[in-house]
């Protein structure tokens, strides 16, 4: 009877473990266990009267951890991510010790292309729309990794 007992508890404890490692294999392993559970308690009692209600209490058993199991994902967060990983990140942020600082475009910016400045490239937004290639620039800002320019007027 302890074999029996053990072969449902394993298999009750697979399809738990199924609702949080997906694939069907815990599942599968699972049912199977169950379903030797059941084999060998009719083969060893084969005219007890007991089998309908093991055969019961195994439904009632497997409905109950499939409760449990669908309450556990319910009740999780609703992200696989931890909210600290994610505080205060960005992206991409341009380098704010660059404003005020002057340089040239390496192409037209229409209105976004690529500038130099202190002898680095950038990617740069216009402000005014368009830059010619070559135009001295001023950086006045920035927008996630883009420095936001104007024209430089000496």
């Amino acid at each position: 009877m302890f074999f029996v007992i053990a072969l449902a508890i394993t298999g009750l404890f697979l399809l738990f473990l199924e609702f949080f490692l997906p694939g069907a294999i815990m599942a599968i392993g699972g049912s199977l266990l169950l379903m030797a559970s059941l084999f060998v308690y009719y083969m060893t009692y084969p005219i007890d009267g007991f089998f309908l209600l093991y055969c019961l209490g195994l439904a009632i058993a497997v409905y109950l951890i499939v409760r449990l199991g669908i309450h556990q994902i319910r009740s999780a967060k609703k992200t696989m991510y931890l909210d600290t990983d994610q505080e205060g990140y960005q992206a991409c942020i341009y380098p704010k010790e660059l404003i005020g600082k002057t340089g040239f475009a390496l192409n037209d910016l229409r209105p976004s292309g690529h500038i130099r400045v202190e002898e680095k490239t950038f990617q740069a937004l216009a402000k005014t729309g368009f830059i010619e290639k070559g135009t001295s620039i001023h950086v006045i800002g920035g927008q996630g990794s883009h420095l936001i320019v104007q024209p430089f007027k000496s």
